[in-house]
């Protein structure tokens, strides 16, 4: 809470806040609205971040090459195997094809949940209960 603003100078204060919003958000790009750079899609910088959050010093290509939309394809294959592997963890884990999968690379949306499925971290959170708090 903000040192000294009672509840209800606190709600005026969000009202306020809100309403500048809606308020921007009605002008849009019409003459002689305010546009702070961060809330502008158009920012140059939106254009030079990867899917990753690192900033490049130049723009980045709006369209993909070749190579990209073949790697992006066998991306989105691999996150269906993986979403299938991890609906059945029991069937898959410990096969070969397991083995194979996690060599070729687990795809980013995934990584937490596997690595904490391979370090056993539900076992160990039971087994550990208590000790940290």
């Amino acid at each position: 809470m903000d040192a000294g603003l009672s509840e209800e100078e606190l709600l005026i204060r969000a009202r306020e806040e809100r309403a500048a919003i809606v308020g921007r958000y009605h002008l849009g790009r019409e003459v002689g609205a305010i546009i702070v750079p961060w809330e502008d899609p158009e920012f140059e910088i939106y254009h030079a971040t990867d899917r990753y959050g690192f900033i490049h010093d130049t723009r980045l290509p709006q369209s993909r090459s070749k190579e990209e939309e073949k790697r992006l394809e066998v991306e989105v294959s691999r996150i269906q195997k993986w979403l299938k592997m991890i609906r059945a963890w029991d069937k898959y884990w410990g096969k070969e094809k397991f083995s194979k999968r996690i060599y070729k690379g687990i795809p980013d949306r995934f990584r937490g949940d596997v690595w904490a499925r391979l370090l056993f971290l539900e076992q160990v959170k039971q087994e550990q209960r208590g000790k940290y708090e």
